[in-house]
């Protein structure tokens, strides 16, 4: 049956993108990089339902809705990995050689 659908329509297959697992290692780098979009995009929909509750929950309180609408923006960026970005920026300032300036008197 699989062979009948292939050949009465090659040009899915063609356009198909499959990724192929040369090893288990590849396999597994493979499907986090598929995870990790997952996450990412079910942590927004949450932030945004999160917004949405606490605005109905307050009865549109302004300062609750900034609060949540904050506290989703942190989750997003540490979600997102906003830790690596941090500790690339605090490496590359505390990578670089001391500069130890002496005045002998």
């Amino acid at each position: 049956m699989f062979t009948e659908i292939v050949t009465a329509a090659p040009e899915l297959t063609a356009t198909a993108q499959t990724v192929r697992a040369e090893g288990f290692l590849d396999l597994i780098t493979v499907k986090s990089e598929e995870v990790k979009a997952a996450i990412e995009s079910v942590t927004f929909v949450i932030v945004i339902l999160m917004v949405v509750i606490t605005a109905v929950k307050t009865k549109m309180s302004i300062a609750a809705i900034l609060m949540s609408a904050i506290v989703g923006g942190v989750v997003l960026w540490l979600v997102n990995g906003g830790i690596n970005v941090t500790k690339e920026l605090t490496d590359d300032e505390f990578s670089m050689p001391a500069v130890v300036s002496t005045t002998t008197v």
